[in-house]
């Protein structure tokens, strides 16, 4: 994060890291699970030039608060509606990854007025099917030692080459910083409490899956996958443009679970693009 970049607010008492760049109308990133606000780093700035852009920790990750509570979507959702609020920010563009993917389907169904334009980036909660690597880790035991020690390090290994389709440097660097995140005590009772709340053996719990909102959207949705992506598999985003009213799927080649990483430039193209074509 370039310095300078970061701020805190205080949002429902709780101390919270974002970064905003740009002028104009906001666009809001929303990370994935076990992540923060870094994680946006080849993008902040070229959707900066464009949009006033908002990236945060989300309660629970990176530097933000880890109150011990419910980290419900129900939680989240409401989370980000007063993160808006906070700011003066009465609608916005919203784009998630991954986990943030399924909290932005959340608002954009229980807040509509919030959200003008939605970005799905390999999103989570498009069905119930999951990871190998999330199955185990709705194992109490296992999760346990996977967000601590050996255990962990290894864990974060896998996800490497679970979600990139050619780990390189930044990728290994994000991974690593995530890494020293979940070393404080208080990250890895979060992450427990996550897991607990939207994954159990057989796949996800039945509040984390969206499939029956999305026919409920009402925003012009933009839904970006790779056909490479070991976590969520691209026919999720398939089946969701089928779902969605006013949806389209752009398919990236090359590239795993986190295309805003490994293909930023397309990432940032199509979102400028997507944007665009439908200014509010």
């Amino acid at each position: 994060m370039e310095c300078g970049t970061e701020k805190y607010i205080t949002v429902n008492g709780m101390d919270i890291r974002y970064a905003v760049r740009g002028s104009g109308y906001p666009l809001l990133l929303l990370h994935g699970f076990c992540e923060f606000l870094e994680t946006w780093d080849f993008n902040l700035r070229p959707l900066g030039e464009h949009y006033r852009v908002y990236a945060m920790d989300l309660p629970g990750h990176g530097l933000s608060d880890k109150p011990y509570l419910d980290y419900s979507i129900s939680f989240f959702t409401e989370f980000v509606v007063s993160f808006m609020q906070t700011l003066g920010i009465e609608h916005a563009a919203v784009t998630g990854h991954s986990f943030g993917g399924a909290i932005s389907i959340s608002l954009a169904t229980r807040f509509p007025e919030k959200v003008d334009s939605l970005i799905l980036e390999s999103s989570f909660g498009l069905g119930r099917d999951i990871s190998l690597l999330h199955k185990l880790c709705s194992v109490p035991v296992l999760a346990e030692s996977s967000v601590k020690g050996a255990g962990m390090s290894t864990a974060l290994e896998q996800r490497v080459s679970l979600e990139f389709y050619r780990p390189d440097f930044a990728a290994r660097e994000i991974v690593g910083r995530s890494y020293s995140f979940m070393k404080m005590p208080e990250a890895r009772r979060v992450m427990l409490n996550i897991m607990h709340n939207w994954v159990e053996a057989d796949g996800l719990r039945l509040e984390a899956v969206m499939v029956d909102r999305l026919p409920l959207i009402q925003a012009p949705t933009m839904l970006i996958h790779c056909e490479q992506d070991n976590i969520h598999p691209l026919g999720l985003s398939r089946n969701a443009e089928r779902l969605i009213p006013n949806a389209r799927l752009k398919v990236f080649s090359n590239c795993g679970h986190c295309p805003h990483i490994e293909k930023a430039a397309q990432f940032n193209k199509t979102v400028i693009e997507f944007l665009k074509g439908n200014q509010h």
